[in-house]
């Protein structure tokens, strides 16, 4: 006696996964969440930054600040897929006054920066550990469903 056991379908279930993800990425990560993530608010010690021609950076304040690390990273938005998959990426390379990318400094709370108050705006998509919980997997598992049940 033998059983087989099989997907039909396949290539429209692959096509339903990719355009899921491809509208995840683009609608709800770039659209939304980079905002989202952007507007929050981190409390600093009393802190004003002073710049060259632009406004103080007061306290309270979110990493939105000017937008121009904001925008490097909503404008480096790149989707691609290829016989392994698909995928999405981002560059924040918004560049301080010495010419400097600084989006790392900043992520990470380094020399340069607000020392002791890392933004880590990318955590959640990065860490399958924080992922797993988070409201962005949700939208995901939602965009999934859509696609799938149309």
């Amino acid at each position: 006696m033998a059983g087989i056991a099989r997907i039909i379908g396949a290539k429209a279930l692959e096509r339903a996964l990719l355009s899921a993800f491809q509208q995840w990425t683009e609608d709800d990560v770039n659209g939304e969440y980079w905002r989202e993530q952007f507007e929050k608010e981190y409390k600093y010690a009393n802190r004003i930054t002073k710049r060259k021609e632009k406004p103080p950076a007061e306290n309270p304040r979110d990493i939105l600040d000017t937008e121009e690390l904001y925008e490097s990273g909503i404008k480096s938005y790149d989707y691609s897929v290829n016989n392994i998959g698909a995928r999405a990426d981002w560059h924040w390379d918004a560049k301080n006054s010495s010419g400097e990318e600084y989006a790392w400094y900043v992520h990470e709370a380094l020399e340069g920066s607000s020392k002791g108050y890392p933004r880590r705006w990318t955590d959640e998509l990065a860490s399958e550990y924080l992922f797993e919980d988070s409201e962005i997997k949700g939208r995901l598992m939602s965009r999934i469903d859509q696609s799938l049940n149309g």
